[in-house]
């Protein structure tokens, strides 16, 4: 299987402070990825560096097989969709639907130039498979915070990436959305994107995500098979809580 990400020995220094320590990590083509550690353990910073966004300060990452220092970032960047809750609540809240997802073509937030006929019909298409056509002139801003996910999953997908990250994205959604956004995920493996998925809440990891990896303190803890790894002992360690784990149809349940 061939590898889609690659990180040997990299590490993250920022204003003299080492946020990522000996990243060690490999991502096949045939993996699904859910990464778990508690606010502040470095998941984030982690997404920042594998999606092209952040540079790491020693050791190596390849995306694609390209390493970083070596290839145009931006031709990477096209490669990862991105979707982080940080960056819904920045988004411009004016902006129509149809204008956001149009964005994406020019990586900005809002829409400045022209798209093209053949990006509003990609945008059309895409809008149609997310079921969000019916929300194509509303603004941004006016519809639910679960259609704002979906419109910028939406975004993501422009440049038809393989490998989509998504950063905390079921944060701010009751549970009908989350089963929704979840829904939509799902989606997306079965068309063959790959998919790295950050999140403490062990429920959001679904069926899909094959493989996990545990951080703490701006390290790898360990990584392995779903089925492995988030057990009772694994979870107490990384969270610092000692919870019980039930396992239903193919999803994880958290209980004191």
């Amino acid at each position: 299987m061939g590898n889609l990400i690659e990180m040997i020995n990299a590490g993250v220094l920022i204003d003299g402070k080492e946020i990522l320590k000996n990243i060690n990590w490999t991502v096949k083509s045939n993996e699904n990825w859910a990464v778990i550690g508690r606010n502040g353990s470095g998941k984030s910073f982690l997404l920042r560096l594998l999606s092209a966004n952040l540079y790491p300060s020693r050791g190596r990452v390849r995306i694609f097989g390209k390493e970083f220092g070596k290839v145009n970032l931006w031709d990477l960047k096209n490669k990862i969709g991105f979707v982080s809750d940080m960056f819904q609540r920045q988004y411009d809240q004016n902006t129509r639907v149809s204008y956001a997802v149009y964005s994406g073509f020019f990586s900005s937030n809002g829409l400045y130039e022209d798209p093209t006929e053949s990006m509003t019909k990609k945008t059309d298409k895409i809008l149609k498979f997310l079921n969000l056509s019916k929300l194509s002139d509303a603004k941004f801003g006016e519809i639910s915070y679960g259609e704002q996910k979906r419109v910028l999953i939406a975004r993501a997908l422009v440049f038809n990436p393989k490998i989509l990250v998504f950063d905390e994205p079921c944060t701010g959604l009751d549970v009908a959305s989350r089963e929704m956004f979840l829904e939509t995920i799902e989606k997306l493996v079965e068309k063959e994107h790959n998919i790295i998925f950050v999140t403490h809440h062990i429920e959001e990891v679904i069926p899909a995500i094959n493989k996990v990896l545990f951080m703490k303190d701006g390290m790898i803890a360990k990584t392995g098979d779903k089925k492995d790894m988030i057990t009772r002992k694994n979870l107490s360690g990384i969270l610092d809580y000692n919870f019980s784990v039930r396992e239903i149809y193919g999803r994880y349940w958290l209980s004191l």
